[in-house]
C-alpha cells in the first residue's frame, strides 16, 4: 500500500521530470543574466528612457554611471526615500515584497533543517508529490505517523508565521500611513466625495447650508457635478483640432529635429532645454516643483527672440495649405483651422454659461482635515442610499469623462462591463483547462492520437511540449489577460484612477486564481473534471492529488516568471518598442513632451502576480521544498525590480494612499485557508484521518485572525485617526515601539502634486489656450488668434 491512495483510473500523468525544470532553470537564469546585462549597458545610453524621473523630480539619489553601479544604489534606498520619492502606495507595494521574503526565509530555514531532512529518511524522496523517481515509500502506512505528525506541526508553525509576518507588516503600514497623512493638509486630505444627494439639495448654496446645519464643522466650497456631457464633446473636438494646428504649424516652422541625436540648443521647439552627451530630450519638468503661477524660468531666451525666431524661419518656408472637400478649393491650413478653432471657442463660451442637470454627487471641501475625516464616517441622512459620504480622490486624480455620467449611465456601464467580465472569466475556463491536457502524453493521444505516438517515440519533444510548452503558455495567458481586464475596469465608469485600479487588481488576481491556478490544478489530474465540479465533497481530496502532481510544474513556471521574466521587466520593452513610432510620429513641442514621459506603473497589472506566487509557495510550502525555494528567489528579484522601476523609471499615478493593503491581506489570508484545506486532503490521502482532524482549528484561527482585522486595523487602512492629525510624529513608531520611517522633507509627495489644485470641473475654468509652438522651460509658448505669440507657465505632472 503506497502513501497515496490514487485511483486505478486515472492515468500516470508524466510530469515535468528533474531533467525538464534544470534545463528551465539553465534558460531562465540565461534571460535572466542577459537582461540584467543589457539593461545595465543601455541604461546609460538610454538614461531619459531608463530613469525618466531623475530628469523630472528633484532629489532622486543619482546612480553611479558604473556598468553594475545601479545594484548597490538599489540596495541602500531605504523606506524613508521610497516615501519621499515614489509615495504611500509604492511604499506599501514594496512592503508586501518584504513581508514575503521574510515569511519565506524563515520557512526555508525549516523546510530545509528539518522537513527534507525528515521526508527523505521515511521516504527517500526530498519533496512530497511525484518525480522521475517515483514513490519511494515503504508499504505499512502505519510506519508513516511520525512523517505525517510533522505535516501536522509545520502546518501550524507556517501558518502562524506568516500571520505573524503578516500582522508585523500590517501595523508598519498602518502606524506609517497614519504618520504619513497625518501631516498632510491638502485640498484632498480636506475634501469629501458626497453621493446620493435628494433632488432639493443639488447646488451649491443648498447643500452647504444643510452640511453646515450638522454643526460638524465649516465648508469651505463644494461643487456639485453635472452632466456636463455637451461641454465635455466640444472640449474634446477642440483638441483635435488644437493638435492638427500644432502639426501645420511644425510643418510651416520647418524646426521640428529629423532625429533625437541632434542637439536642441538651437531648436525653437525646444529652447532652453539640456541634452546629454547621447543628445536624449531633457526637458526640465519637475512635479514636485512649487508652481505658484509665476513665470520662474530662465530669462536667457526672452519671448523676443522667439518671436524674431518665429519670423525669420516663417519667412523662409511657404505656409501649408490643404483642399476643402474633394473638388473644393485649396486654402491656408493654418488660417482654416485657426478659424474653425476660433468659432468652436465662441461656442464653448456659450457652453460654459448653460445650465446642465444635477448628478448626486459633490465635492464638498471642509475647513481642517479632522473635519473631513470625520464627514467621511458619518451617517447624514436616515434614509436609505441618501448623503453617503467617503473621502475624495486627488482632483489630479479624477476621471471626469464618468463624474459627468448621470446615475442610469453610470449604472448601465457598471452593470454591463460586469456582466462583460461573468462572461469572459466563464469562457476562459475552457481554454484553461484544455491547457493541462498537454501535462502528459496519455491525454495528448486521446485527442491527437498521432502527435502523442510521434512524441512517444521521440523523448526530447515529449520534454518539451509535456514540461516547457504548458509553462510557456501559462505565462503567456497570465501575462496578456490581465490587460483585458484592466481595459473593462476603465470603461466600468469609475471616478477615479484609484478606484479603477484596485477594482483591476482584484479582477485579475481572481481571474489568475480560480482560471489559472485552481481550474488548471484541478483539470490537470482530475479524471473526470466535471464529475469533479458537480461533487464539491471531493475538494480536498483532489485539490491535495493534484498539487502534488502538479509541484515540478509550478517550480518550473516560478523559475521562469522570477528568474527568467522578472529581470526583463527592467528593459520596458513595451516603451523600447514604441519608442521609434513615437520619434517617426513626433511633430510637435507637445508630441516631444510625451516622447520619453515615464511609463504609467499599474498595480492591477503588477501586484496580482506576486499575491498568487505568494499563495502558490504558502500551499506548497510544507510539501515542496523546491517551490519554497523558488518563491523566496522570485521575491528578492521582484523587489528589487520593482525598487528600481518605481524610483527611477515608472509613475505611480492613481492617489489610493495605500488602500491596496486590505486586498494583499485578504488575499494572503485565502492562501491560508486553501494551504490548510490542501494538507488536509493530503493526510486523508494518506489515511492519516485523525492527523487531518488535528487541522480542524486552524480555519477557525484564521477565519478570527482576519475577522480581528477586518474590525480593527481596516478602519486605520483607509482614514486617518484624529490623534494621528493632531500629533502627526507620534505614529512614527516602529512595530516594536523603536522610531520608525518618516518622510525627509516637509511636504509629501501628494502634497505636492496638489499645490494649487481644486476640484471645479476643468473644462469649466481652463484657459482656451491656442496651438503650441514651443517649450522653454516649465513654459509653453502659445499661439493666440494666428499671430499673437505668449509664454504662459504650465504644471506638468510625471505622467503627462
Amino acid at each position: 500500500m503506497t502513501l497515496f491512495s490514487v485511483n486505478a483510473s486515472h492515468p500516470d500523468l508524466t510530469k515535468p521530470t528533474a531533467q525538464v525544470v534544470s534545463v528551465q532553470l539553465v534558460i531562465a537564469t540565461t534571460l535572466g543574466l542577459s537582461a540584467v546585462l543589457a539593461f545595465s549597458v543601455l541604461r546609460r545610453k538610454w538614461s531619459k528612457l531608463y530613469a525618466a524621473r531623475l530628469t523630472r523630480r528633484k532629489g532622486l539619489p543619482a546612480i553611479p554611471a558604473s556598468l553594475f553601479g545601479w545594484l548597490p544604489m538599489i540596495f541602500r534606498i531605504s523606506e524613508e526615500d521610497v516615501l519621499e520619492h515614489a509615495g504611500l502606495d509604492v511604499f506599501v507595494f514594496l512592503g508586501f515584497f518584504k513581508m514575503a521574503i521574510k515569511t519565506l526565509l524563515v520557512c526555508c530555514f525549516f523546510a530545509f533543517t528539518i522537513i527534507s531532512p525528515v521526508r527523505y529518511h521515511f521516504t527517500g524522496n526530498i519533496d512530497q508529490g511525484r518525480d522521475e523517481e517515483g514513490l519511494k515509500k515503504k508499504e505499512d502506512p502505519v510506519s508513516y505517523q511520525p512523517y505525517l505528525w510533522m505535516y501536522v506541526i509545520f502546518t501550524y508553525v507556517f501558518t502562524f508565521l506568516t500571520m505573524f509576518f503578516l500582522m508585523r507588516q500590517t501595523k508598519h503600514v498602518v502606524r506609517v500611513r497614519q504618520a504619513y497623512l497625518g501631516q498632510q493638509n491638502s485640498i484632498t486630505d480636506r475634501t469629501i466625495r458626497i453621493s446620493g444627494i435628494p433632488p432639493e439639495l443639488r447646488d451649491e448654496e443648498s447643500l452647504l447650508r444643510h452640511i453646515e446645519s450638522l454643526h460638524i464643522g465649516k465648508v469651505q466650497s463644494v461643487t456639485i457635478c453635472r452632466e456636463w456631457g455637451p461641454l465635455n464633446r466640444l472640449i474634446k473636438q477642440r483638441n483635435q483640432i488644437i493638435r492638427i494646428l500644432e502639426a501645420y504649424w511644425a510643418e510651416y516652422l520647418g524646426s521640428t529635429p529629423k532625429s533625437l541625436s541632434l542637439p536642441y540648443t538651437d531648436s525653437l521647439w525646444l529652447s532652453n532645454t539640456e541634452t546629454d552627451p547621447a543628445g536624449d530630450f531633457n526637458p526640465r519638468f519637475f512635479d514636485d516643483a512649487s508652481d505658484t503661477g509665476e513665470d520662474d524660468s530662465d530669462d536667457a531666451s526672452p519671448l523676443e527672440a522667439s518671436t524674431d525666431l518665429i519670423s525669420s524661419r516663417g519667412s523662409n518656408t511657404s505656409r501649408p495649405r490643404l483642399r476643402r472637400g474633394w473638388f473644393g478649393p485649396t486654402v491656408d491650413a493654418i488660417n482654416h483651422y485657426t478659424n474653425q478653432l476660433a468659432v468652436l471657442d465662441a461656442e464653448i463660451r456659450r457652453a460654459r454659461e448653460r445650465h446642465y442637470p444635477a448628478t448626486p454627487t459633490a465635492f464638498a471641501t471642509m475647513d481642517s482635515v479632522a473635519t473631513a475625516q470625520m464627514m467621511a464616517q458619518a451617517v447624514l441622512d436616515p434614509n436609505l442610499h441618501r448623503l453617503i459620504t467617503r473621502l475624495a480622490p486627488a482632483p489630479h486624480d479624477i476621471i471626469w469623462d464618468s463624474v459627468c455620467l448621470s446615475r442610469r449611465e453610470r449604472l448601465w456601464k457598471l452593470y454591463y462591463i460586469t456582466l462583460m467580465i461573468g462572461i469572459l472569466s466563464l469562457a476562459l475556463l475552457f481554454p484553461v483547462s484544455s491547457l493541462a491536457t498537454l501535462l502528459n502524453v496519455k491525454t495528448i493521444s486521446k485527442f491527437w492520437p498521432g502527435l502523442g505516438a510521434w512524441l512517444q517515440r521521440h523523448k526530447w519533444a515529449e520534454d518539451f511540449v509535456t514540461g516547457l510548452l504548458p509553462t510557456y503558455i501559462f505565462a503567456f495567458l497570465n501575462f496578456a489577460i490581465p490587460f483585458l481586464y484592466v481595459f473593462l475596469s476603465s470603461k466600468q465608469g469609475y471616478v477615479s484612477h484609484g478606484e479603477e485600479e484596485l477594482s483591476a487588481v482584484s479582477k485579475n488576481f481572481f481571474y489568475i486564481f480560480v482560471n489559472l491556478f485552481l481550474v488548471f490544478t484541478i483539470s490537470g489530474t482530475a479524471s473526470n473534471y466535471w464529475g469533479f465540479i458537480s461533487d464539491t465533497s471531493k475538494l480536498a481530496y483532489q485539490l491535495a492529488e493534484s498539487l502534488q502532481g502538479l509541484s515540478l510544474f509550478y517550480v518550473d513556471l516560478i523559475i521562469l516568471q522570477g528568474v527568467g521574466m522578472f529581470p526583463f521587466k527592467l528593459l520596458l520593452l513595451g516603451s523600447v518598442i514604441q519608442l521609434p513610432f513615437f520619434k517617426a510620429r513626433s511633430k510637435t513641442p507637445r508630441d516631444y513632451r510625451k516622447l520619453y514621459r515615464p511609463p504609467v506603473f499599474n498595480f492591477g497589472l503588477h501586484l496580482p502576480q506576486p499575491m498568487l506566487i505568494f499563495v502558490i509557495t504558502t500551499i506548497y510550502s510544507v510539501m515542496s521544498t523546491k517551490i519554497l525555494a523558488c518563491g523566496l528567489v522570485y521575491f528578492v528579484i521582484g523587489y528589487y525590480v520593482y525598487k528600481y522601476q518605481l524610483l527611477y523609471a515608472c509613475v505611480h499615478r492613481p492617489h489610493s494612499t495605500g488602500k491596496v493593503w486590505p486586498i494583499v491581506f485578504r488575499r494572503v489570508v485565502t492562501g491560508l485557508l486553501i494551504f490548510q484545506l490542501t494538507m488536509v486532503g493530503t493526510l486523508a490521502l494518506s489515511r492519516g484521518y485523525i492527523l487531518a482532524s488535528c487541522l480542524a482549528p486552524l480555519p477557525l484561527i484564521t477565519m478570527s485572525f482576519m475577522w480581528g482585522f477586518q474590525k480593527n486595523y481596516l478602519p486605520l487602512s483607509i482614514f486617518i485617526a484624529l490623534r494621528a492629525i493632531a500629533n502627526p510624529n507620534e505614529g512614527f513608531q516602529d512595530v516594536e515601539g523603536a522610531p520608525g520611517v518618516a518622510p525627509k522633507s516637509a511636504q509629501t509627495l501628494d502634497e505636492r502634486r496638489e499645490v494649487n489644485q481644486n476640484y471645479d470641473y476643468p473644462f469649466l475654468v481652463s484657459p482656451l489656450d491656442g496651438p503650441w509652438i514651443a517649450i522653454e522651460n516649465e513654459n509653453v509658448v502659445v499661439m493666440v488668434n494666428g499671430d499673437d505669440i505668449v509664454r504662459k507657465p504650465v504644471k506638468f505632472y510625471e505622467w503627462e
